[in-house]
């Protein structure tokens, strides 16, 4: 009975200690890739809302005719129409951006006393946690007055900050909460 080949309680339960270390080592690791995932998916998506809001704004402001009405959340400008001959001498439509709640809108009227109700028009994208706009005159200095040249107390120019995360809520205490903040400062072309 000595020469019995075979395992021992003590072997076994070595084995068994050492195969619940590594599957916990294993699950420790798999957990921490889904949070990773999880963040980069969600850090994607705000900056892709981001980034095609900023690039929209950014081109629009940048070509405007006229700048209607400037506020740190909502911005009025006059456009060419495209539809027409595409400069300022010829039609133009009004267009505002502006905040309500979570979602950036982008009006469009042929008049700016036509455009509707802030939140009633198109929403440009959803997830936004803030829109900052502040208007810089010809010499730098923070102001909101509008007119037909750029001048001294009149915008000339307008930082865009805009901070979004992703429009799918997820529970506040997910690892898939990311903020994006992208920024811009757009210097009128026409006015």
């Amino acid at each position: 009975m000595t020469n019995e080949r075979g395992f021992t309680l003590a072997e076994l339960l070595v084995v068994v200690a050492l195969l619940g270390l590594i599957m916990a080592g294993v699950a420790t690791l798999q957990q921490q890739g889904q949070q990773a995932y999880l963040m980069g998916a969600a850090r994607v998506d705000a900056q892709q809302n981001a980034r095609v809001a900023l690039t929209l704004m950014s081109r629009e402001l940048r070509a405007a005719c006229t700048l209607s009405s400037l506020s740190s959340s909502s911005v009025t400008i006059t456009a060419a129409d495209p539809s027409g001959t595409g400069d300022c001498t010829g039609a133009t439509v009004a267009i505002r951006y502006a905040l309500s709640g979570s979602s950036l809108y982008r009006d469009q009227a042929t008049t700016v006393g036509g455009l509707p109700a802030v939140g009633s028009g198109a929403v440009l994208i959803g997830g936004v946690n803030t829109l900052t706009l502040t208007g810089y005159d010809l010499v730098g200095a923070t102001t909101t007055g509008v007119g037909a040249a750029c001048a001294t107390n009149v915008v000339c120019s307008i930082d865009i900050q805009l901070q979004t995360t992703q429009e799918q809520a997820v529970a506040s205490y997910s690892p898939a909460n990311v903020q994006t903040t992208v920024a811009d400062r757009v210097r009128f072309r026409n006015i």
